[in-house]
């Protein structure tokens, strides 16, 4: 299946020369959005940059001290808690 371009999505190009564009509705999976082939390498540069500036936060943290001790017993807890929300119907 190749899906047409609908008038309205040219318009919504036009008037977002840049980035992703979110589509009206939903699908069962989430979120669509419509974004060009040209836009990824930006859109992985903003990720990248992301993923630098949290782990120099984390670098300072830890060399100011801030560290607690690992507890995996509370990282699962909370990861099925966040599942449990995010699962209720």
């Amino acid at each position: 299946m190749n899906p047409q371009i609908t008038p309205e999505i040219l318009a919504a190009l036009e008037q977002h020369p840049v980035g992703p564009i979110r589509l009206d509705g939903e699908t069962p999976s989430g979120p669509v959005y419509l974004m060009r082939l040209d836009d990824i390498a930006s859109l992985q540069e903003l990720v990248d940059d992301r993923i630098r500036e949290k782990l120099a936060e984390a670098d300072a943290d830890m060399a100011a001290g801030h560290v607690e001790e690992l507890d995996i017993g509370d990282i699962k807890r909370r990861g099925r808690d966040r599942w449990d929300q995010n699962n209720a119907s």
